[in-house]
C-alpha cells in the first residue's frame, strides 16, 4: 500500500503537471500568458526535482518531457525536420563554473581545451526556417519542439528574413533557427497606434511579437515592425561547420542577421565575466534580452556530450532576475508635482523585481490607468528595466470582486483648490501657484537637479520645510549653519559643509540651469539651455515677445506663450530679482554663449555610442567650432552622427528627412582629426 507521503507527492506532481501546462497553451497558443516567467520557472523546478526523486511519477504529458506547447488549430500543423530542443538554466556564477566542470569531466581527456560562444538571449518567439537549395520553403513556429504552425505567409513578410540565401546557395535542405521579435522602439509606437484606434496596447514586445506573426492576414503582420537574429541550424545537407561560430558565419555569410554581441571565449571565467557585463548593459539595447545563451563551441563536443531528456548537456540558458514580477496592488497615491500637475503612483505589496525589493511604483496619468485596466485591490505586473524607477505594466489577471476603475480626486489633496484638466493634456493639475507642493517640490528638485549641492537632498529639505526654515529657493540661500545644527543628523562638519556647498553653488550653476529651477511649465533641460544660448540674460528673457521666443528651437507657440506668461508675473518677476540679489546666475557664461567658427549655422544630433570619445566630448567639440548640437531630428538637421547602438527613431527621421548620416570616421574627419 502506497505511503500517505507518497500519494501526497504523487497528487503535488498532477497538480503542477496541470498547472505548468495550462500555462504553456496561454502562453505559446493563445498568446495570452497567465504567470509571469519567474513564477513558472519556481513551479517547473519544483516538478524537475519531483520526478528526478521519483522517476515512477514522470508521465508522458510532463512540461519537462517536452519544450513547448501543441500547435494551434488556427495554423496547419507541420513537423521539424529535427527537434527543436529547449535549454536547462543557470542563474548564479556558481552554478556556471558547476556546469562548465561537469562538461570538462564528461569529454573526460585531460588537457583538452573548451571554448565557448555566447549570445544574448532575445525575448522573442522561436522559429524554424526550411530552405531547399537555397530559397525558403517554409517557417514555422517552434511549437512544443517536433511540431509547430506553419506561419510561412506571414514570415515572408519580415524584411530580416531572406527569401533566398545570399551567395553561393547550398544543395539540399537546411534549417535555420531564429528569434523573431520586436524592438524597443516599434514595440512603443505599435503601441501608440493601437490606442489612437480605441484598441489595447500589448502588454510587451514578446507578446506583440507573437501575436503579430500569428496573424491570419498577412497584411497585418507586415504592417507591425518585426525582425529577426538568426543563432543556429538544424539539418544541413551539404554544409560542412566544425561550430557554432563557425556557423553564426556562415549564416553571415548567407543573408541571415546574426545578433553582432555574440562573442567565442575560451576560458569559464571570461563566461562569468561577460554575463555580468551584460546584465548591466542590457537596458542600452532597442530590443529585451532576459539572459545569456552560452555554448560550447565545437560539435564533436556537442556530439560527445549529448543531452539529457531533450535538452543539450552542451548548453545552457544563464538567466537574470526578472525585470517583472506579480504583486498586489494595496492603494493608489497621489503626488502633487512642482508644476501642480498630479502625478499617481502605486502603493504596492513589496515585492523582489531585478534583484530591488520595490514597495512603490510610477503611473502615468488617470487615462493610462484606466486604460491598462488598473484597478486598487487586483494583482497587477510589476517592471523595472535598469536603473528606471518601476512602473505598473497592467492587471495580472481578472479583476477581484468589488474593484472599481480609477478617478483623480476633484481638489487638491494639499490645498483644497479644484482640480483642473487643460484641454489636449493628459495631467491633472492644481492651478493654485501658491499650494505648498509648489514650493517643496521646486526645493527638492533643485538641490538634486539643477543645483547638485552636496550634503543636501531630499530629506533634509523636507526637514527644512517642516520646520519653516526653507519655503523657497530663496530661502534656502539665507540658511545659516547655525539652523542646520539644530537639526536631527547634523553635525558641525557635516552643517558646515552643506553651507559652504549652498554657498558655493550661488555661481556655480550656470544660467541655463538656474531657469531650469525656475519651475515654469513645460521647460526642461534642453529648453532651457536653448532659452540661455538665445538671449543670453535673463533681462532679454522678461521683455520677449511670445513670438520672438518661438523663434527658439524646440518652441511651438503654446510653449512660447507659457514662458512668457510665467515671466509676466508679478510674483515671478520678484523671485527673479530676489534670487538675482542673492548672487545667482541670471546671465549665460561663456560656456552657454555661441561660438563662431567654420562650423556655424549648422545643426548636428548625436546617437549611439562613440568609440573615440564620449557624446559629451563629441559636442563640445563641435560647438567649440560653431555648431549647434541638438537632441532631436529634423529637416532643419546638418546630420546625424551615428556610434554603435544608435537610436532607432533618430535614424529613421534621418533616413525620411534625407538628412546625411555621418560615421564616427566621419566625424573625425570634420573635427579636422586624423
Amino acid at each position: 500500500m502506497a505511503s500517505s507521503k507518497t500519494t501526497t507527492t504523487a497528487a503535488r506532481a498532477a497538480e503542477l503537471r496541470d498547472i505548468l501546462n495550462s500555462a504553456l497553451i496561454a502562453y505559446h497558443v493563445e498568446d495570452e500568458p497567465i504567470m509571469e516567467d519567474a513564477a513558472y520557472d519556481a513551479l517547473f523546478d519544483e516538478l524537475v526535482a519531483l520526478e528526478e526523486e521519483h522517476p515512477e511519477l514522470v508521465a508522458p504529458d510532463s512540461p519537462t518531457q517536452r519544450v513547448g506547447a501543441p500547435a494551434s488549430e488556427r495554423f496547419r500543423k507541420t513537423r521539424h525536420l529535427s527537434p527543436m530542443g529547449s535549454l536547462d538554466k543557470v542563474t548564479t556564477d556558481e552554478a556556471v563554473a558547476k556546469w562548465a566542470d561537469d562538461v570538462r569531466k564528461r569529454l573526460g581527456r585531460e588537457g583538452e581545451s573548451v571554448a565557448y560562444v555566447l549570445e544574448p538571449k532575445i525575448d522573442g518567439l522561436a522559429i524554424n526556417l526550411t530552405y531547399r537549395d537555397g530559397v525558403l520553403e517554409q517557417g514555422a513556429t517552434r511549437g512544443d519542439g517536433v511540431e509547430g504552425e506553419d506561419v510561412t505567409a506571414n514570415l515572408r513578410t519580415i524584411r530580416a528574413i531572406p527569401l533566398a540565401m545570399a551567395g553561393d546557395r547550398p544543395a539540399g535542405t537546411v534549417e535555420v533557427r531564429g528569434e523573431v521579435y520586436m524592438p524597443l522602439s516599434g514595440f512603443n509606437a505599435l503601441n501608440e497606434r493601437l490606442v489612437a484606434e480605441d484598441k489595447k496596447p500589448t502588454p510587451n514586445p514578446r507578446n506583440a511579437a507573437a501575436g503579430s506573426l500569428r496573424q491570419k492576414d498577412s497584411t497585418i503582420t507586415a504592417s507591425r515592425p518585426l525582425s529577426f537574429w538568426a543563432y543556429s541550424i538544424g539539418v544541413h545537407e551539404g554544409v560542412e561547420l566544425a561550430g557554432q561560430w563557425e556557423t553564426l558565419a556562415w549564416l553571415r555569410e548567407h543573408g541571415f542577421p546574426t545578433n553582432p554581441f555574440a562573442e567565442r571565449v575560451e576560458s569559464v571565467e571570461e563566461v562569468v565575466e561577460r554575463c555580468v557585463t551584460w546584465e548591466k548593459r542590457r537596458a542600452e539595447l532597442d530590443y529585451e534580452i532576459d539572459g545569456i545563451v552560452i555554448k560550447v563551441d565545437a560539435y564533436a563536443q556537442q556530439e560527445r556530450l549529448g543531452a539529457l531528456h531533450g535538452r543539450p548537456r552542451w548548453s545552457r540558458a544563464f538567466k537574470w532576475a526578472p525585470l517583472t514580477a506579480v504583486t498586489r496592488l494595496k492603494q493608489i497615491m497621489i503626488r502633487v508635482g512642482r508644476t501642480g500637475a498630479l502625478n499617481p503612483w502605486a502603493l504596492l505589496e513589496p515585492v523582489e523585481v531585478g534583484g530591488v525589493t520595490v514597495s512603490r511604483a510610477t503611473l502615468h496619468n488617470e487615462e493610462d490607468i484606466n486604460r491598462k485596466g488598473i484597478r486598487v485591490g487586483d494583482d497587477v505586473i510589476v517592471q523595472r528595466a535598469g536603473d528606471v524607477i518601476p512602473q505598473v505594466v497592467g492587471p495580472a489577471g481578472p479583476h477581484r470582486r468589488g474593484t472599481k476603475e480609477f478617478r483623480m480626486p476633484s481638489h487638491c489633496p494639499l490645498c483644497g483648490t479644484e482640480i483642473v484638466k487643460p484641454e489636449g493634456e493628459a495631467m491633472h493639475r492644481c492651478p493654485n501657484r501658491a499650494c505648498p507642493s509648489r514650493g517643496l517640490e521646486t526645493l527638492i528638485a533643485w538641490v538634486e537637479g539643477p543645483a547638485d549641492i552636496d550634503g543636501v537632498g531630499e530629506q533634509t529639505v523636507r526637514t527644512l520645510w517642516d520646520k519653516g526654515l526653507a519655503r523657497s529657493l530663496a530661502d534656502l540661500y539665507r540658511l545659516r549653519k547655525e539652523q542646520l545644527l539644530e537639526l536631527d543628523g547634523f553635525g558641525e562638519i557635516s552643517a558646515t559643509n552643506a553651507i559652504e556647498q549652498i554657498e558655493a553653488s550661488r555661481q556655480q550653476v550656470p544660467f541655463s540651469r538656474v531657469l531650469l529651477g525656475l519651475n515654469i511649465s513645460g521647460i526642461g533641460w534642453v529648453l532651457a539651455q536653448n532659452l540661455a544660448r538665445h538671449f543670453l540674460n535673463v533681462d532679454a528673457l522678461i521683455a520677449a515677445t511670445p513670438d520672438e521666443i518661438a523663434e527658439v528651437e524646440g518652441f511651438g507657440a503654446d510653449r512660447a506663450e507659457a514662458v512668457a506668461e510665467w515671466f509676466a508675473d508679478e510674483d515671478n518677476r520678484a523671485l527673479v530679482e530676489e534670487l538675482r540679489g542673492l548672487g545667482l546666475r541670471f546671465e549665460a557664461g561663456e560656456e552657454e554663449r555661441p561660438r563662431e567658427g567654420p562650423l556655424t549655422g549648422s545643426t548636428y544630433v548625436i546617437t549611439g555610442t562613440l568609440e573615440r570619445f564620449s557624446r559629451d566630448d563629441a559636442q563640445a567639440r563641435l560647438e567649440a567650432l560653431g555648431a549647434k548640437v541638438t537632441n532631436s531630428v529634423s529637416a532643419k538637421t546638418t546630420g546625424l552622427v551615428v556610434g554603435e547602438e544608435p537610436g532607432a527613431s533618430k535614424l529613421t527621421k534621418a533616413q525620411k528627412a534625407e538628412v546625411p548620416i555621418l560615421s564616427e570616421s566621419a566625424l573625425l574627419a570634420l573635427l579636422g582629426e586624423s
